[in-house]
């Protein structure tokens, strides 16, 4: 598929969804679906009418406590968005005129615009035909977070998609224990296939060395996860628990999403329920925030496809 027929396909996809069919106490990805009406409603914008219409215009209520139940979910959701308004600052990219129409601001920033390929990022679904870009440079986003995020005598590597290791994936876990300086639990290494070429579930590693190469040290093992499933992905790191021996101290895994999940009213994560104990999340809020290398996200072709996001859809199709 050429770029443009990726972009239309993935419109199509969006056009074909009335309404998302996440549970509905999951709010903020209804919010990130209403950023999407806005989006591709380009200037024009979308307000409450316009999503109550999108959402419930096709059903029949049987009584008038169905419909208040609705629109006081949906007035529930949109306070979301005013919430985002004071959480990302100048780093969002909608204005909200009088809390009642949401609309692409017409000078983006390139933060705004970093915001909206999270957004995009987010949404697998409607953009799977850009599934291995925005996965591949999800990645890379987030390598660069760690990076900026640990000391700078840190040792930063891509073992995912980007992987700086070479051959299958023994041969990838014996020289990552290498350049650690921990020893192998050859018995739970012998249970991976010699076939096998995928990353097992480590997408980033960073540790912080000491010049004595003592094997006890700060280790940093993290997981990227742009899908819906992300809940499953949790047990990824673990799994280099069993490989390698660390030494008195136990890594930090890390998740990177790029979904929405503060909850500014209550200071925690929004379903932090789903969250295993001992992960420190990096999500929109915090990408946004660590990352700086606006040279390195101008050459990714995620800002291509907001790009091309931000045009009038009649333009595309």
């Amino acid at each position: 598929m050429t770029f443009k027929e990726k972009i239309t396909s993935s419109i199509t996809n969006f056009t074909n969804i009335d309404m998302p069919d996440y549970t509905r106490d999951k709010m903020n990805l209804y919010c990130d679906f209403i950023e999407l009406i806005a989006l591709f409603s380009n200037q024009d914008g979308t307000s409450y009418g316009d999503v109550q219409d999108r959402f419930f215009g096709t059903k029949d209520y049987n009584s008038s406590n169905q419909r208040d139940e609705d629109e006081t979910w949906l007035l529930e959701v949109l306070l979301i968005v005013e919430e985002r308004i004071n959480l990302f600052g100048n780093d969002y990219p909608f204005d909200f005129q009088n809390s009642e129409v949401l609309k692409l601001k017409e000078d983006l920033s390139w933060k705004n615009k970093m915001y909206l390929g999270m957004l995009i990022s987010s949404k697998l679904n409607i953009f799977k035909s850009f599934k291995t870009e925005l996965t591949t440079e999800f990645e890379t986003i987030s390598y660069y977070v760690l990076k900026n995020f640990l000391p700078s005598n840190s040792v930063i590597k891509e073992f995912g998609k980007n992987s700086e290791y070479a051959g299958n994936a023994k041969a990838k876990i014996r020289a990552l224990a290498s350049d650690l300086g921990l020893k192998i639990d050859e018995d739970e290494l012998e249970g991976i296939s010699e076939r096998n070429n995928q990353e097992r579930g480590l997408d980033i590693i960073g540790w912080i060395p000491f010049t004595d190469r003592c094997m006890n040290q700060l280790i940093y093992l993290a997981q990227c996860a742009c899908g819906k499933d992300t809940e499953s992905k949790y047990h990824d790191t673990r799994r280099f628990e069993n490989y390698l021996n660390f030494y008195k101290t136990n890594p930090q895994h890390i998740m990177f999403i790029p979904y929405s999940l503060i909850n500014p009213k209550k200071n925690k994560f929004y379903h932090s329920d789903l969250i295993e104990k001992d992960f420190l999340v990096f999500e929109r809020k915090r990408i946004l925030d660590v990352f700086d290398q606006e040279e390195t996200f101008s050459g990714l072709d995620i800002l291509k496809i907001v790009d091309a996001c931000t045009i009038a859809v009649t333009d595309l199709v």
